[in-house]
């Protein structure tokens, strides 16, 4: 266990820095605003394009992983979904982000300093294919429920598929996975002189990352609803883990690493955006408390979570 928080505790750190920082006014809080919009638009794209670019396509998508980490967050979200519905005895489409609250990582942020410290670089393709997840499906299927919902039919399906396709393909997350994936599949290599720029891009994610997180979650409020950002805290920290977990459990074995980096990245706080984009639908609040509460207590879950499946850092 020792071990396991010395690795953990400087990312939580970060943030907690970052988030006194805001709060002193150190740091405006404008200016964390625009390290996460650097982080999102220029470091990780970098990152995730380093991470992918220099391996072959075979050993980038692994379908056994996809499988079990596409099927176990579709579960979370159904089970957010419903469950939500359930207890606000509310239309299921006005649920969508309890849904996305259970079921979307901070893979990005968290999750690749945890996988990259704890399991190696090697395993950073895990985080690309969870992000594709997120990016491709859960992110997509939230905003296509919550726009049927706030349009109530007026605007039809296909228009609505088509505001959230715009908005997936204006990703640049997306744009670097995608460019990563045909340099690898071409062979390709950057010139140098870009290549030295990418690194020195990707270098700078992971540190600038965690201190906005920390800046985002300073201007962040525990509101009315404490009791439904706990179940959304809850559902993100146990069940999405849990229906990972289960789904792992039934498909075909692949590279251990990758496995415990499934179970990291389904354990951790949903992603940073979440009452930014909730907050267009009238929920900004509710999530706002929920990503807040989250990342308090993913502290100790991460920590018990990898302590209880024996996940170390390598010898």
């Amino acid at each position: 266990m020792p071990a396991i928080v010395s690795i953990t505790s400087p990312i939580f750190i970060l943030i907690a820095l970052g988030f006194a920082a805001t709060r002193a006014d150190w740091i405006a809080r404008e200016g964390t605003l625009a390290m996460g919009r650097y982080v999102l638009s220029f470091a990780l794209p970098a990152l995730l394009f380093n991470a992918l670019a220099q391996r072959p396509l075979d050993q980038i998508i692994v379908p056994p992983f996809l499988l079990a980490y596409v099927a176990g967050s579709l579960i979370a979200f159904a089970i957010g979904l419903s469950v939500a519905a359930v207890a606000r005895r509310s239309h299921p489409l006005d649920n969508a982000f309890f849904g996305m609250g259970v079921s979307m990582s901070n893979s990005g942020y968290i999750g690749y300093a945890l996988v990259s410290q704890i399991l190696g670089a090697e395993a950073l393709i895990a985080v690309a294919m969870a992000i594709l997840t997120e990016v491709l499906i859960i992110m997509p299927l939230t905003l296509i429920l919550a726009e049927l919902h706030e349009s109530r039919g007026r605007h039809g399906l296909a228009r609505t598929l088509g505001r959230v396709a715009r908005l997936v393909a204006r990703n640049p997350i997306l744009q670097a996975i995608t460019a990563g994936l045909l340099f690898a599949w071409l062979g390709w290599r950057l010139p140098d002189m870009l290549g030295r720029t990418v690194d020195m891009l990707a270098g700078s994610a992971a540190a600038v990352a965690l201190f906005a997180i920390g800046g985002a979650l300073a201007g962040q409020r525990l509101h009315h609803g404490l009791k439904a950002a706990l179940a959304i805290a809850g559902g993100k920290l146990l069940i999405h883990p849990a229906a990972v977990l289960l789904m792992l459990s039934l498909v075909p074995a692949f590279d251990p690493k990758l496995t415990q980096a499934a179970l990291i990245l389904s354990g951790l706080p949903m992603v940073t955006i979440f009452p930014l984009l909730a907050q267009r639908y009238g929920q900004g609040e509710l999530c706002a408390s929920a990503l807040l509460i989250t990342t308090l207590l993913s502290f100790v879950t991460l920590n018990l979570g990898l302590w209880a499946f024996g996940i170390g850092p390598p010898n």
